[in-house]
């Protein structure tokens, strides 16, 4: 091969041919019979056909590709349907300055050669997914795991060195079980790894552990296993376990118990070394197992290198008589006899050494049924030579499942394999073996094989099993290795062209007298019945061959498929030349056309070598037919069309028709012509415009459109923001630093800074002195939740406070702190804000100030550190805390809201827990206890909404001082309690002073309330753990998307107003019906953008339906529910519904799309909330959220909007 130079861009040119090889450029000669010169040219790969066809299909026939189209063939095309247009661009960028890198090329947009290139970077379009994406918090049981065997051995397994290096080469690939041999030194006190009984060369086991230190984690975050194969003395296994611990420190797992019931998760051991070895008390054990004879080791003579083509043999094949050539030169002592080291009397090995073993190996006395038998208590790792497994497949098949669903299942090389040849894999993982043992030095069919398939979730080196290999019948039945399946997917492939071989590849290295003539083998590698072997034509005298041929592989297991895919030259009189090769998991393969680089022999991918191939699917039903479904365009109903004929003529809408539309139908009495031209002119560029103005077509996209909202996004903030902040609903959060649970999650300025940008208005901060008593962190007190520094959050709220919404942002301090820590926080909140900090203007504010007159101020809430104490003796005679267990909580999306027409649950009474320390008005923590006299004045001057509860009972905490408001805050069941029996004296209180509401002691998951109670008692800050997700959050959601999503969303009038006897609203007045929501779902789209076509269903298009409903005061809650529609991406609905208002300015409308799924829950499908009081009337395109209330990419309704 003749040497390659990268030019300045670090790009591969191709060799610098000498003149004997060309005339000009573009050109080979080669020299025929050395008489005369053969000249052939050098043809650039052209796009195929079916390549032009989607470009010009997605460019809309125009010559140019633009961002927005190269997303929508990604999304429709590639099966990508979580591409971003920033993510387009990003492509699109990277392509052209690729391709166009020294021309000023300013135009975002992609010809067809662009194109055509794009798809053959296999970085920018490769052919498998590239993320981890199996569920990964499963026992590892539940994992095939990428295995080394003799990890250390760099050549064959009688006379090669061993090193170091070959671990680290593994560890790099992606390897993530490492095999080490022990022995003894000469010296009797050194430990060396070395292949027992065979003349290879030692390397110490300290330079290995140093090794597997400094590189188990450069490829994957998921756990290394280390086997250790003993052969040592007590003594020595001391040393061992020394050395383990000094070199891995915090690194190491330590398991819980000396007999795990159930092994841990990969996601639980991200970064932890697992030992796994026999208990040093077995070995005398397994000498006896050895000489009984029982699952010797054994097995045939054969190497992969040296098999056909055609590929691996079958396994279940006849054994021939010379394969039980005995050659007990295997190292897999843990199942084996003993060395003489082992042969020490009743002496149990060092219990330092014991304690580091997780993954216990051992087989037990007895025959393969007594191995395979599975203990309730326990799990165990068994090691079988891969001899073993194949007969013990042919009459045990269903045992060994049964045993690899909850213990570990190692499989071996045979002794034989001396060459470091490796065997098939399949056999093992059909069967559920986790630890496909190979030897990684090697190279051959079966080492691709093993690439192939742990190229697979990201190439982490773990594989979550399938779900047949994991299940039980309802008579404990397990899957049948050898039981005949039906199909259940088809797998085409197309292989168009190859390239790449004239810049890695010498120009005479595969023919000397002509350009190579090549041929690609398609193999399908998995269960015995998927096993299949296509091959394309030649092509004759070409470096780019396009071949445009297609092969079907029907596949009844496609969980285990592998596509295997090898290139040769065709060679008349040798054998055919090897030109590159690839192995790929059918699991994780991307629809759509692809790139796939090709690799040589050992593994290693070639620079250039590529080839472009189309994969398609297609899926069965069952068992026994296909289903085919198109995918329908959404087309306008027929009430969309008959409007569209009263307000056009001779079919086009033109700029006055719309205005009208607006007018009349969508009730935008404002709106003025020009509003209708600048809709008109936004549609200018889609193919379907019509110069006169809006076809059907046209009319439709707009109203389906992103620029027409249920809500006039327009607006702003346009609520009068001028009255006191006691007038208005603030969005407020609960231990906002919290990342999940109440009890053992991180503290983090990340959630603040997330609430932030959502437009949360009220930040509260646990502050407690740290260990040092010399600083302040912010935690959730006496939790195991780890602490986070208070600058740390002060400082992110500075940064990010007003990036949602210019509007103030209130810090409620719970404060657990000494006076001289006070005075600390005082100068860390005075220096962090600076000007955009609130002083108030007096101790005691008469009311407090507007929105308006606080934009970009924050503010400090807390109760002023006299009153610590006072409260401490309220605390003791008011506390209606009592522990109790908690209710079970929201389930995944959400339970339903408690209708609180109902009474409130004597059981929630009984076991609320107030929230104690959560809150400012709960005794003070250590260092409370000091004189109120010596409070830190400048602390005490930062408040300007001071916190407080009265002496007395409820009656004195709801009672209005005219000289001075406050905030008081109740827990979740105080307020419903208190509603009960003084639901008038609480919106009283809150017309002026400032009511916090914050969940109960006992939702430790981070779940909510119903916030309606709160708002409907006119408390301003009902505070959320917006950490979560459920139905509660989606309502707070909902509401502040109100008053331009600002944070703050003025309060009804009549929450504000008190009549001329002082009376003031009664929230359990019954009231007549002010006005009539008329909602009429049309139709949906979006969901096979955003979802991957099997989410819902495996089989066919989903069935969705539609929950429409009112949350607001008991009388107008309820919810609704459309029909459902089978099988389609497109469900048009057409039902209207009705809901009756009684306080509509309190009212939400909540919106839910579910698929039906007849043997399961149903399916969620996306969810929105809106404020009533806010809703455009007319014919609106509604967009839809995930659980926790992120907006999706294409996902919406087209509902329309009346008021009666």
């Amino acid at each position: 091969m003749e040497s390659y130079k990268k030019d300045q861009h670090g790009s591969f040119s191709s060799p610098e041919p000498s003149n004997s090889q060309k005339d000009e450029m573009g050109s080979y000669n080669y020299k025929m019979f050395s008489l005369f010169n053969r000249k052939f040219k050098i043809t650039e790969a052209e796009p195929p056909k079916d390549v032009k066809l989607v470009f010009y299909k997605f460019s809309d026939g125009g010559p140019h590709m633009m961002a927005d189209q190269l997303q929508r063939f990604l999304v429709l095309h590639q099966d990508e349907l979580d591409c971003t247009l920033e993510e387009a661009e990003k492509i699109m960028e990277e392509v052209i300055n690729r391709r166009h890198h020294l021309t000023r090329y300013s135009r975002l947009s992609l010809n067809l050669d662009d194109f055509f290139h794009f798809l053959l970077y296999d970085d920018l379009n490769g052919s498998i997914t590239s993320q981890v994406h199996h569920d990964m918090s499963a026992p590892l049981s539940q994992y095939f795991i990428y295995t080394g065997h003799n990890s250390y051995l760099t050549g064959n397994q009688l006379s090669s060195d061993c090193s170091e290096v070959p671990i680290v080469k593994a560890l790099q690939r992606g390897v993530r079980v490492i095999e080490l041999d022990l022995w003894p030194g000469s010296s009797k006190d050194e430990i060396l790894v070395l292949h027992g009984r065979t003349l290879t060369t030692p390397v110490p086991l300290i330079k290995c552990l140093k090794s597997i230190r400094d590189y188990a984690f450069t490829r994957s975050p998921y756990p290394v296993i280390i086997t250790l194969e003993d052969h040592l003395t007590p003594d020595l296994q001391s040393k061992v376990a020394e050395m383990v611990t000094q070199t891995f420190g915090v690194m190491l797992y330590y398991p819980e118990s000396d007999s795990l019931v159930q092994f841990p998760s990969p996601e639980s051991l991200k970064h932890r070394i697992i030992i796994s070895t026999k208990p040093p008390k077995e070995y005398l054990e397994s000498n006896g197992i050895k000489q009984k004879g029982a699952l010797s080791p054994g097995g045939r003579n054969s190497s992969d290198e040296d098999e056909e083509a055609s590929g691996i043999p079958d396994p279940a094949a006849e054994l021939e008589a010379d394969d039980w050539v005995s050659i007990e030169c295997n190292s897999d002592q843990d199942d084996v006899d003993l060395t003489d080291c082992d042969n020490k009397s009743g002496q149990l090995g060092a219990p330092a050494y014991k304690r580091l073993i997780t993954i216990h190996a051992g087989k037990p006395k007895g025959q393969l049924k007594d191995a395979l038998k599975v203990a309730v208590d326990k799990v165990r790792r068994l090691s079988l030579s891969e001899q073993e497994l194949e007969r013990a497949a042919t009459t045990k098949g269903t045992d060994i499942v049964r045993f690899t669903q909850n213990n570990i299942l190692r499989i071996y090389p045979k002794g034989t394999r001396i060459t470091s040849s490796n065997y098939k894999p399949l056999v093992g993982w059909m069967h559920g073996a986790q630890m496909i043992a190979f030897n990684m030095q090697g190279y051959g069919k079966s080492l691709w094989l093993m690439h192939g398939m742990f190229r697979a979730n990201g190439g982490c080196g773990y594989l979550k099993k399938p779900d047949f290999l994991m299940e039980k019948g309802p008579n404990n039945e397990v899957f049948d290795p050898k039981r005949k399946l039906a199909v259940t997917k088809t797998l085409k492939v197309k292989v168009y062209l190859g390239d790449g071989w004239r810049l890695d590849f010498s120009h005479t290295h595969f023919d000397s007298y002509s350009p190579p003539d090549f041929y690609t083998k398609v193999y399908i590698v998995g269960v015995p019945a998927d096993a299949a072997k296509k091959k394309t034509k030649i092509i004759e005298d070409n470096w780019s061959p396009a071949w445009n041929q297609e092969f079907t592989f029907p596949l009844t297991v496609p969980e285990l498929a592998l596509l295997r895919i090898e290139v040769r030259e065709y060679d008349m009189s040798e054998k055919d030349d090897f030109g590159g090769q690839a192995c790929l998991p059918v699991s994780d393969l991307r629809p759509g056309i692809r790139s796939v680089p090709l690799h040589d022999k050992k593994g290693e991918k070639l620079k250039n070598v590529r080839l472009l191939m189309g994969f398609q699917f297609t899926y069965r039903v069952c068992l026994c037919f296909s289903r085919r479904f198109k995918l329908a365009v959404a087309e306008a109903p027929e009430e969309i069309k008959a409007l569209f004929n009263q307000y056009s003529e001779n079919g086009i809408m033109t700029d006055n028709h719309l205005h009208r539309f607006l007018i009349e139908v969508q009730k935008q009495e404002k709106a003025t012509l020009e509003e209708a031209q600048g809709i008109v002119e936004s549609l200018k560029h889609l193919a379907i415009f019509h110069r006169k103005g809006l076809n059907l077509e046209a009319f439709f996209k707009y109203l389906f459109g992103d620029n027409n909202p249920p809500l006039d996004l327009k607006l702003g903030a346009h609520h009068d923001m001028t009255a006191p902040l006691s007038h208005y609903f603030i969005h407020t959060g609960h231990n906002s630093y919290l990342t999940g649970n109440q009890l053992s999650s991180d503290c983090s300025d990340i959630p603040i800074i997330n609430a932030l940008k959502k437009g949360v208005r009220v930040i509260e901060l646990d502050i407690w002195p740290n260990s040092d008593k010399d600083d302040v962190e912010v935690l959730h007190g006496r939790t195991l939740t780890t602490p986070v520094q208070l600058i740390k959050c002060l400082r992110s709220i500075k940064e990010h406070a007003f990036t949602a919404s210019e509007f103030p942002v209130v810090i409620t301090l719970e404060d657990h702190l000494t006076p001289d820590l006070q005075s600390k926080v005082s100068q860390m909140v005075t220096q962090t804000f600076g000007d955009t900090l609130f002083f108030p203007g007096s101790e005691c504010l008469k009311e407090f100030p507007s929105p308006e007159s606080l934009k970009r101020r924050i503010i400090i809430s807390t109760k002023p550190p006299k009153e610590y104490l006072e409260a401490k003796e309220i605390k003791d005679k008011e506390s209606d805390s009592q522990k109790g267990n908690a209710a079970p909580d929201e389930e995944a999306w959400g339970k339903e809201i408690h209708n609180l027409k109902g009474q409130i649950p004597v059981d929630d009474k009984q076991n609320e827990l107030d929230e104690g320390d959560n809150d400012a008005e709960e005794d003070p923590g250590e260092g409370d206890q000091k004189l109120p006299n010596e409070t830190a004045p400048e602390y005490k001057r930062l408040i300007a909404i001071p916190a407080g509860k009265p002496k007395g009972g409820l009656e004195e905490c709801l009672k209005v001082d005219p000289d001075n408001v406050r905030r008081l805050s109740l827990s979740e069941q105080q307020l419903e309690d208190a509603a009960e029996a003084h639901g008038k004296e609480i919106v009283r209180f809150t017309q002026r002073n400032i009511l916090r509401v914050y969940p109960k002691g006992i939702r430790v998951n981070s779940s909510n309330y119903n916030p309606l109670i709160g708002w409907m008692h006119g408390a301003q800050m009902v505070a959320f753990n917006m950490q979560g997700y459920g139905r509660s959050l989606w309502m707070m959601q909902g509401m502040f998307r109100a008053n331009g999503g600002c944070g703050f969303v003025k309060k009804p009038d009549f929450l504000l107003k008190s009549g001329p006897h002082g009376e003031v609203f009664d929230p359990k007045a019954k009231l007549p019906v002010q006005k009539t929501l008329k909602v009429k779902v049309y139709m949906g789209e979006g969901w096979y953008y955003d979802f991957h076509h099997t989410h819902f269903d495996a089989y066919s298009p989903p069935d969705f339906y539609v929950r429409v409903g009112i949350a607001g005061v008991p009388a107008d809650t309820g919810m609704k529910k459309t029909k459902t529609l089978e099988d389609n991406w497109i469900p048009v609905w057409d039902e209207e519904f009705e809901f009756p208002l009684t306080v509509p300015e309190l009212a939400l409308l909540r919106i839910e799309v579910h698929e039906y799924d007849m043997s399961e829950k149903d399916d969620f499908g996306g969810q929105t909330c809106l404020p009533v009081r806010e809703l455009r009337e007319g014919i609106r395109a509604v967009p839809l959220h995930d659980r926790k209330g992120n907006k999706y990419n294409s996902v919406k309704l087209l509902v329309r909007v009346e008021f009666a």
